[in-house]
């Protein structure tokens, strides 16, 4: 038998499926002066990736600190750098304190599994991130998925479990990356407050665009016990944190050591967050732009009889279409020189598959308008069926 047949069969049973994923490269044209594709699938919200100030702070860190760190912080005792950018960060966010991570998947799993040992429970929205969703199911504890910001149910849930002396958590984003809607954060403070639960924010979508000085809609909050983000969005550039009071961060570090043995996050990327939190907090500018072009085009869907949900934010969903529609409506605008973000399951349920347009400042109302014209012309389009 060949060892490599199990793994064929299964892929083979995936493409007949059409649940085959792959990844996509897009490279620029070879004509000098040809199209350019319209990126509206980019993460790095206020374009930070490419400012020259980031781009000097890394080279920075690099010159004075080298390329990259030894093993764990246990060793170093902590790399100045490090800990500059997390006390940065702590008091940007409006937190005692907060820790660094090199990816959101790795953060969530390792501080749940930590903050719900067996026997706890935790509440999370069914639509919650797919890596916050896994890294709950992944612990001992018992997990309870309440509908979509149907907060009459998670409380009814919580007060099922109110004589449980064990430990409760909440979880869910502040902004949904699947429909661009935000939570209702003091209710949820309101809720954790009256059953004794623990708070968990997730607030990678809304860093840097969103509340107090742009650092998330969990910043600043009273009733948000801990709030969690991604460099990889709001400061273009990589790693996680995750901001808690002192009392969480020696809980945190007492029952799992493993959080201060991973290896840190390199010089570079550290001068990167570095200088992008110098500058976010003064990007009003940038944000209001955002906000405009986001109001703009969530309008002119509307009017276009797409159904985009309730959006309140830079993330844009084009939902009710079937997979294979948004599989061919994605296609149809690359080939137009547009990208967009198809998500299918199962990183969205089963039925929620949809195309998503993000909002960045790179964008301009040029390219919203060609958007809102290919759209129009593909829904028209026979061989299409997208609608």
């Amino acid at each position: 038998m060949n060892k490599y047949s199990y793994y064929q069969k299964l892929l083979e049973k995936k493409r007949e499926q059409k649940e085959y994923n792959q990844l996509r490269c897009f490279t620029p044209p070879e004509e000098p002066h040809g199209p350019s594709m319209i990126n509206f699938a980019s993460n790095d919200f206020l374009g930070l990736s490419e400012h020259p100030y980031v781009k000097k702070n890394t080279i920075k860190y690099v010159l004075e600190w080298g390329a990259g760190t030894t093993p764990s912080r246990l060793v170093t005792q902590h790399l100045e750098c490090h800990r500059s950018v997390e006390e940065k960060l702590a008091e940007l966010v409006g937190k005692e304190t907060s820790l660094l991570f090199p990816s959101t998947y790795q953060m969530h799993q390792q501080i749940l599994s930590t903050l719900a040992p067996k026997d706890s429970l935790i509440f999370i929205d069914r639509f919650s991130n797919p890596a916050l969703i896994q890294a709950a199911i992944g612990t001992r504890a018992k997990v309870f998925r309440f509908e979509h910001q149907n907060y009459t149910q998670l409380s009814d849930l919580l007060e099922k479990t109110e004589s449980t002396s064990t430990a409760k958590l909440i979880l869910t984003e502040s902004l949904f990356s699947l429909n661009g809607e935000m939570s209702d954060l003091k209710k949820l403070s309101e809720l954790a407050e009256k059953f004794g639960a623990l708070l968990y924010i997730e607030d990678s979508n809304a860093v840097s665009m969103l509340g107090k000085h742009g650092m998330g809609l969990a910043s600043h909050r009273r009733g948000v016990d801990i709030a969690t983000g991604s460099f990889g969005k709001g400061s273009g550039s990589f790693g996680a944190f995750v901001t808690c009071n002192a009392l969480m961060r020696e809980y945190l570090i007492t029952f799992n050591p493993q959080l201060l043995e991973n290896t840190m996050l390199p010089p570079a990327v550290l001068g990167a967050i570095n200088g992008a939190l110098d500058l976010i907090p003064d990007m009003q500018v940038e944000r209001q732009k955002v906000q405009n072009l986001s109001t703009y085009l969530r309008d002119a869907l509307k009017e276009d009889h797409w159904d985009i949900g309730n959006p309140s934010a830079h993330l844009i969903p084009l939902i009710s279409l079937e997979e294979s529609h948004c599989q061919k409506l994605s296609r149809a605008l690359s080939e137009k020189n547009i990208l967009a973000t198809f998500l299918r399951p199962p990183t969205v349920p089963q039925g929620a598959s949809r195309l998503r347009f993000t909002i960045h400042a790179h964008l301009s109302q040029e390219d919203l308008s060609l958007l809102l014209k290919t759209l129009k012309t593909l829904k028209e389009e026979p061989s299409l069926s997208i609608v």
